[in-house]
């Protein structure tokens, strides 16, 4: 079984040109209208073979599943800060 990539290895960020044709993919930052929180998305529903996404904190910290219909691009400012 192929070794899933790490946070550090995910890919790098893209342009959120097209928010409603996003889908989240590894190395994402989306947050979660649900909880109101922001993280990085590490997994896909196909990686764990259910449907959700799993996210972690862009820091570093516990992470947690999020359905996409609740997953939103996360908005940056131009000094690449999360916009609140």
């Amino acid at each position: 079984m192929p070794e899933r990539p790490t946070i550090d290895q995910a890919a790098p960020r893209r342009s959120l040109t097209a928010a409603g044709d996003w889908r989240p993919q590894r190395g994402d930052l989306a947050t979660d209208t649900t909880r109101g929180c922001t993280g990085v998305v590490v997994s896909l529903p196909e990686d764990t073979g259910t449907r959700v996404y799993h996210l972690r904190p862009e820091g570093g910290g516990t992470d947690w599943t999020a359905h996409r219909a609740t997953l939103t691009p996360a908005l940056e400012s131009p000094g690449g800060e999360v916009a609140e």
